[in-house]
């Protein structure tokens, strides 16, 4: 009898994740999931709108209330404040790119309490360390142990590092800045084990994403995470989008030359190959 003892081990082990799985998924069909998302001036309107879409269209489904956090209500724009791409080099002024606006509804002192927490990137979150304003690090700080969820992407992963939410942890960002982001000069923390070759990471109850585009590919993995798929895939083929489902294969990795980046992978996911890379 020992044969079906040790097949029946897994099965049950199969089916009793299955079931946890189902019943986390009930629970949350069932209640609200009151959603934050950070704002500031020079957000990448992207890590923005992106998961933003697919939350929008899921909470036809499911019930969802968003408050759009920053330092004060009224709109947020995405155009870059001035900044230095290197303390000693000289101002980057980028007033002349469109600076689209995101009306912000709570501050970060009158923000609702909230389940998830999403912090975007953007080369405005680099204006704010030179800036020495920490205002977004010390809300984060103030609510982790509030939220189920904190997730980042892009460059504000910088933000959840530099909040100590990253301490011991893996992650990722983006990986045309990935040195700038992962020096423990900017990340404030050298316990981190930032993942190269990753789309997006997963490590309790953080989720942090590649650059820009890879926030939908993490927000479809959160929400199948969070419902499954019942409606999740619907809603992508309603908004016409195919995700990346291999949270271990970033090719932007290997087109920006990532220390430690799997180079074993062909780049046909890459529509415009950068340097030597074809």
């Amino acid at each position: 009898m020992l044969w079906k003892t040790t097949l029946l081990g897994p099965l049950l082990l199969a089916s009793f994740a299955i079931g946890q799985n189902a019943s986390q998924h009930e629970f949350n069909a069932k209640r609200t999931l009151s959603i934050g998302y950070v704002l500031f001036p020079g957000f990448e309107p992207l890590d923005v709108y992106g998961p933003l879409e697919i939350l929008y269209s899921m909470s036809a489904s499911y019930k969802m209330s968003l408050a759009l956090i920053s330092f004060e209500t009224g709109p947020v724009h995405a155009r870059v404040p001035p900044f230095r791409l290197d303390p000693s080099g000289p101002i980057q002024d980028h007033g002349y790119l469109l600076g689209p606006a995101t009306y912000a509804t709570h501050t970060f002192q009158d923000a609702p309490a909230l389940d998830i927490i999403i912090v975007p990137g953007g080369y405005g979150n680099v204006a704010l360390e030179q800036q020495n304003n920490t205002e977004i690090e010390k809300f984060l700080q103030r609510r982790y142990d509030q939220a189920d969820y904190v997730l980042s992407v892009c460059t504000g992963a910088q933000s959840l590092a530099r909040a100590g939410l990253l301490k011991g942890k893996k992650a990722t960002t983006n990986k045309s800045v990935w040195s700038y982001v992962t020096d423990p000069i900017h990340s404030l923390d050298d316990s981190i084990e930032w993942v190269p070759s990753a789309r997006w990471v997963h490590d309790g109850k953080t989720w942090t994403s590649s650059g820009v585009s890879a926030g939908l590919d993490m927000m479809y993995a959160f929400l199948k995470f969070m419902y499954g798929t019942e409606k999740l895939d619907g809603t992508m083929n309603g908004i016409e989008y195919a995700p990346h489902q291999d949270p271990h294969w970033d090719p932007f990795a290997v087109v920006f030359s990532v220390p430690g980046a799997d180079t074993s992978r062909p780049l046909a996911d890459c529509v415009v190959p950068v340097g030597n890379h074809t």
